[in-house]
C-alpha cells in the first residue's frame, strides 16, 4: 500500500507529515524546525529560494519574492520574480517541492501521493489551483481536505455518538469558521465562512503600523 502524505499548505507557514508505526509524524524541515515559511524568490545569482532563504532576502529585495501565496490562488493572476512571471500555482508548487524533498530524505522513500489542507470556503478555483501546484510539483494530490475537517480529526471527536463542534481557524494569512457534526467517524461541515484577507500578518502590519504613527517624526 502506498504511503500518503499530509500536507499544510499554509498562508505563511508550511508542514508535511506522515505516519510511521501507526503515529503521524511531522517531518523536520530546514534549519532543524517542523515548519517551512511559505515564500519562495530569486537570489542574486537566479536561482529559485524557498522557506527561510527566502523569507531571509525579503527585505532587502521584496521585487523578487512572493509571500502569501495562498491568497492569490485561484485567481488567475501572475506574478513577476526577477525577469519572469509566475502564476500562483507555479509559485506554491516550489513550496510543496520543498516539503517533498525533506520528507524522502526523512522517510527514506519516495513522496508520490499527498493529502493537502485548505480552507473550508477555498472556492472551486482555488482547489484546482491547489491540486495543480501538486501537480506541478510531482505529486498526486489524492484529496483536498477542509482544514476544520482535519483540525477536527486531530482532535479526536467520538465515533459512538453525535456531537457538533465549531472550529476557529485562525491562521497567518487566513481565518475561518466552520460548525460541524461528526457521528461515528464521519465529519460534515454544516457551514462555514472567512476571511481570506484576515490572519496574523495582518494584526502584524496593523501593530507596525500604529505604532509607527506614535513615534516622534524624526525617529522614523
Amino acid at each position: 500500500m502506498d504511503k500518503i502524505f499530509g500536507i499544510d499548505l499554509g498562508t505563511t507557514l508550511s508542514e508535511i507529515s506522515y505516519l510511521k508505526n501507526g503515529k503521524p509524524v511531522v517531518v523536520t524541515l530546514e534549519n532543524g524546525r517542523k515548519y517551512l515559511p511559505s515564500v519562495v524568490g530569486i537570489d542574486p545569482s537566479g536561482k529559485i529560494i524557498t522557506g527561510f532563504s527566502a523569507q531571509n532576502q525579503y527585505a532587502a529585495f521584496p521585487e523578487n519574492t512572493v509571500v502569501s501565496i495562498k491568497r492569490k490562488m485561484g485567481s488567475g493572476q501572475t506574478l513577476t520574480m526577477g525577469a519572469k512571471s509566475y502564476t500562483p500555482a507555479e509559485i506554491s508548487a516550489e513550496i510543496l517541492k520543498t516539503l517533498k524533498s525533506f520528507a524522502e530524505k526523512e522517510a527514506g522513500l519516495p513522496v508520490e501521493k499527498v493529502v493537502i489542507t485548505v480552507p473550508a470556503y477555498f472556492t472551486d478555483a482555488q482547489r484546482k489551483d491547489t491540486i495543480k501546484a501538486g501537480e506541478i510539483a510531482g505529486l498526486e494530490v489524492v484529496r483536498i481536505i477542509n482544514e476544520p475537517t482535519a483540525a477536527a480529526l486531530a482532535y479526536g471527536c467520538r465515533e459512538d455518538g453525535l456531537e457538533k463542534i465549531l472550529v476557529y481557524d485562525l491562521g497567518g494569512g487566513t481565518f475561518d469558521v466552520s460548525l460541524i457534526i461528526a457521528e461515528e467517524g464521519v465529519i460534515e461541515v454544516l457551514a462555514s465562512d472567512g476571511n481570506s484577507q484576515l490572519g496574523g500578518d495582518d494584526f502584524d502590519r496593523r501593530l507596525e503600523e500604529y505604532f509607527i504613527s506614535h513615534l516622534p517624526e524624526n525617529a522614523v
